[in-house]
Protein backbone atom coordinates (compact mmCIF):
# COMPACT_ATOMS: atom_id res chain seq x y z
CA UNK A 1 0.00 0.00 0.00
CA UNK A 2 1.07 3.51 -0.71
CA UNK A 3 2.10 5.48 2.34
CA UNK A 4 1.80 8.81 0.54
CA UNK A 5 -1.46 10.28 1.77
CA UNK A 6 -0.51 13.91 1.29
CA UNK A 7 -3.19 14.43 -1.35
CA UNK A 8 -5.99 12.87 0.66
CA UNK A 9 -8.29 14.88 2.86
CA UNK A 10 -10.71 13.18 5.21
CA UNK A 11 -14.23 14.50 4.98
CA UNK A 12 -15.92 14.27 8.36
CA UNK A 13 -19.05 16.36 8.12
CA UNK A 14 -21.46 16.30 5.22
CA UNK A 15 -23.74 19.30 5.24
CA UNK A 16 -27.17 19.47 3.63
CA UNK A 17 -25.73 21.47 0.74
CA UNK A 18 -23.56 18.44 -0.17
CA UNK A 19 -20.43 20.36 0.69
CA UNK A 20 -17.80 18.60 2.75
CA UNK A 21 -15.86 20.04 5.65
CA UNK A 22 -12.25 18.94 5.75
CA UNK A 23 -10.60 17.64 8.88
CA UNK A 24 -6.90 17.94 8.19
CA UNK A 25 -5.95 16.71 11.66
CA UNK A 26 -7.19 13.16 11.16
CA UNK A 27 -5.11 10.71 9.16
CA UNK A 28 -6.99 8.42 6.79
CA UNK A 29 -7.54 4.95 8.16
CA UNK A 30 -5.29 2.45 6.40
CA UNK A 31 -7.88 -0.27 6.88
CA UNK A 32 -10.83 2.05 6.27
CA UNK A 33 -13.10 -0.15 8.35
CA UNK A 34 -14.09 2.34 11.02
CA UNK A 35 -17.78 3.15 11.32
CA UNK A 36 -17.01 6.67 10.08
CA UNK A 37 -15.15 5.27 7.06
CA UNK A 38 -17.98 2.89 6.23
CA UNK A 39 -20.56 5.65 6.56
CA UNK A 40 -18.52 8.02 4.38
CA UNK A 41 -18.03 5.32 1.76
CA UNK A 42 -21.78 4.75 1.60
CA UNK A 43 -22.36 8.51 1.27
CA UNK A 44 -19.87 8.63 -1.62
CA UNK A 45 -21.60 5.69 -3.33
CA UNK A 46 -25.04 7.26 -2.84
CA UNK A 47 -23.85 10.63 -4.16
CA UNK A 48 -22.24 9.01 -7.22
CA UNK A 49 -25.42 7.09 -8.09
CA UNK A 50 -27.47 10.25 -8.49
CA UNK A 51 -25.59 10.95 -11.75
CA UNK A 52 -26.61 7.69 -13.45
CA UNK A 53 -27.95 8.50 -16.92
CA UNK A 54 -25.75 11.57 -17.42
CA UNK A 55 -23.39 11.64 -20.42
CA UNK A 56 -19.89 10.28 -20.92
CA UNK A 57 -17.50 12.82 -22.48
CA UNK A 58 -13.85 11.90 -23.03
CA UNK A 59 -11.65 14.28 -21.03
CA UNK A 60 -14.67 15.71 -19.20
CA UNK A 61 -15.20 16.13 -15.48
CA UNK A 62 -18.73 17.57 -15.24
CA UNK A 63 -21.04 15.23 -13.36
CA UNK A 64 -24.03 16.74 -15.15
CA UNK A 65 -22.77 17.80 -18.60
CA UNK A 66 -20.32 14.99 -19.27
CA UNK A 67 -17.34 13.22 -17.76
CA UNK A 68 -15.01 10.35 -18.47
CA UNK A 69 -14.33 7.57 -15.99
CA UNK A 70 -11.52 9.21 -14.03
CA UNK A 71 -13.20 12.61 -14.21
CA UNK A 72 -16.29 10.99 -12.67
CA UNK A 73 -14.33 9.47 -9.77
CA UNK A 74 -12.33 12.69 -9.31
CA UNK A 75 -15.44 14.89 -9.27
CA UNK A 76 -17.44 12.63 -6.93
CA UNK A 77 -14.58 12.53 -4.42
CA UNK A 78 -13.96 16.29 -4.78
CA UNK A 79 -17.47 16.82 -3.39
CA UNK A 80 -16.20 15.17 -0.19
CA UNK A 81 -13.00 17.24 0.01
CA UNK A 82 -10.71 14.58 -1.53
CA UNK A 83 -8.34 15.44 -4.38
CA UNK A 84 -7.74 12.63 -6.88
CA UNK A 85 -5.97 12.72 -10.26
CA UNK A 86 -7.83 12.81 -13.58
CA UNK A 87 -6.17 9.57 -14.63
CA UNK A 88 -7.39 6.00 -14.27
CA UNK A 89 -3.79 4.73 -14.17
CA UNK A 90 -2.81 7.21 -11.44
CA UNK A 91 -5.91 6.26 -9.41
CA UNK A 92 -4.37 2.80 -8.93
CA UNK A 93 -1.82 4.28 -6.51
CA UNK A 94 -4.24 6.38 -4.44
CA UNK A 95 -5.30 5.50 -0.90
CA UNK A 96 -4.50 1.98 0.27
CA UNK A 97 -4.88 -1.42 -1.37
CA UNK A 98 -7.91 -3.49 -0.42
CA UNK A 99 -6.47 -6.94 0.22
CA UNK A 100 -8.60 -9.58 -1.45
CA UNK A 101 -9.90 -7.12 -4.07
CA UNK A 102 -13.61 -7.21 -4.88
CA UNK A 103 -14.26 -9.86 -2.22
CA UNK A 104 -13.45 -7.24 0.43
CA UNK A 105 -14.61 -4.11 -1.37
CA UNK A 106 -16.81 -1.64 0.50
CA UNK A 107 -19.06 1.10 -0.87
CA UNK A 108 -16.94 4.09 -1.88
CA UNK A 109 -13.86 2.05 -2.81
CA UNK A 110 -12.31 2.75 -6.19
CA UNK A 111 -12.20 -0.22 -8.57
CA UNK A 112 -9.39 0.07 -11.11
CA UNK A 113 -9.34 -1.75 -14.44
CA UNK A 114 -6.97 -1.53 -17.39
CA UNK A 115 -7.71 1.95 -18.76
CA UNK A 116 -10.81 2.42 -16.59
CA UNK A 117 -11.87 3.28 -13.03
CA UNK A 118 -15.19 3.08 -11.14
CA UNK A 119 -16.73 3.49 -7.68
CA UNK A 120 -17.88 0.40 -5.80
CA UNK A 121 -21.47 0.79 -4.52
CA UNK A 122 -21.95 -2.57 -2.78
CA UNK A 123 -23.59 -5.82 -3.73
CA UNK A 124 -20.93 -6.59 -6.32
CA UNK A 125 -21.79 -3.48 -8.36
CA UNK A 126 -20.06 -0.30 -9.50
CA UNK A 127 -21.14 3.08 -10.81
CA UNK A 128 -19.00 4.49 -13.60
CA UNK A 129 -18.80 6.73 -16.63
CA UNK A 130 -18.76 3.88 -19.11
CA UNK A 131 -18.87 4.92 -22.79
CA UNK A 132 -20.28 7.66 -24.99
CA UNK A 133 -23.11 5.27 -25.90
CA UNK A 134 -24.09 4.34 -22.33
CA UNK A 135 -22.95 7.30 -20.18
CA UNK A 136 -22.84 7.01 -16.40
CA UNK A 137 -24.32 3.68 -15.39
CA UNK A 138 -24.33 0.87 -12.84
CA UNK A 139 -22.64 -2.41 -13.79
CA UNK A 140 -21.47 -5.61 -12.17
CA UNK A 141 -18.03 -4.95 -10.69
CA UNK A 142 -16.62 -8.08 -12.31
CA UNK A 143 -17.75 -7.17 -15.85
CA UNK A 144 -13.99 -6.86 -16.45
CA UNK A 145 -11.11 -8.13 -14.35
CA UNK A 146 -10.08 -5.45 -11.84
CA UNK A 147 -6.39 -4.62 -11.52
CA UNK A 148 -6.82 -3.11 -8.05
CA UNK A 149 -9.35 -2.01 -5.45
CA UNK A 150 -8.29 1.09 -3.52
CA UNK A 151 -9.69 2.51 -0.27
CA UNK A 152 -9.44 6.29 -0.18
CA UNK A 153 -10.98 7.05 3.23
Amino acid sequence: PSSDTSNIAVATTIESSSEAAEDTTAAPSAAGTSEEGLALGQQIANYACQFVGNPYVYGGSSLTNGTDCSGFVMSVYANFGVTLPHSSAADRSQGSAVEGGLANAQPGDIVCYSGHVAIYIGGGRIVHASTAATGIKISNADYRTPLAVRRIF
